[in-house]
């Protein structure tokens, strides 16, 4: 059995996770859409070897736990929800921490992106969130990168991609772009056919 790990994305639920917010960016990396070779192993994170529920009500098994992740893998992705301020998601600090000073590419989406404010990884960033006043109220001082905050659905900063609750569409095409996914046209062309409710024939 292959222990190579390099090619897994990691994505990283707390209890209450936003089921919505990796819904297109799993399949993405796992299968293509059917349009592009994926590249990418999908494999989720928690804090113990216990179901996760959504706020959908849907149960998942975590492939690791906060102790059990490998030392490499390809990208760590920060599932908001509904608990991103308390204990379990302070034991999320030390994953992020070595995964931006190991520079693969981290992700992190509505509450997960406010939580990465409250910790200071936003401050040098070009970044976004659930609105600048949320993300300031809910990081305190510790937050100092309101010049660099940006008022769009999804940011993307070298390997560090971050978006607001319902920005997963730009989301998607932000972190498929930093992990070399895809091709540009095909991300294009999937982002087209989500917010168009379209195919593109031909």
């Amino acid at each position: 059995m292959s222990t190579d790990t390099k090619n897994e994305v990691l994505f990283v639920l707390i209890q209450e996770y936003a089921d919505w917010e990796f819904a297109l960016l799993a399949p993405g990396l796992r299968r293509g859409f059917g349009v592009w070779q994926p590249k990418y192993a999908v494999k989720t994170v928690a804090a113990d070897e216990g179901p996760v529920m959504s706020i959908g009500g849907v149960r998942c098994l975590p492939d690791y736990t906060f102790q059990t992740v490998p030392e490499e893998y390809a990208a760590l992705i920060l599932v908001g929800g509904m608990n991103w301020w308390g204990e379990e998601a302070q034991r999320v600090v030390p994953l992020v921490q070595r995964a931006l000073a190991r520079q693969v590419v981290v992700g992190a989406i509505c509450d997960a992106s406010a939580f990465l404010g409250a910790k200071g990884f936003l401050n040098n960033a070009e970044h976004t969130s659930n609105g600048l006043a949320y993300l300031q109220s809910r990081a305190g001082e510790v937050y100092t990168g309101s010049a660099r905050y940006r008022n769009v659905p999804s940011v993307r900063d070298g390997n560090l991609v971050t978006a607001n609750g319902v920005g997963f569409v730009d989301f998607t095409c932000h972190v498929l772009a930093a992990l070399n996914a895809a091709e540009e046209k095909e991300i294009e062309a999937m982002r087209t056919a989500f917010t168009s409710g379209m195919f593109t024939e031909g």
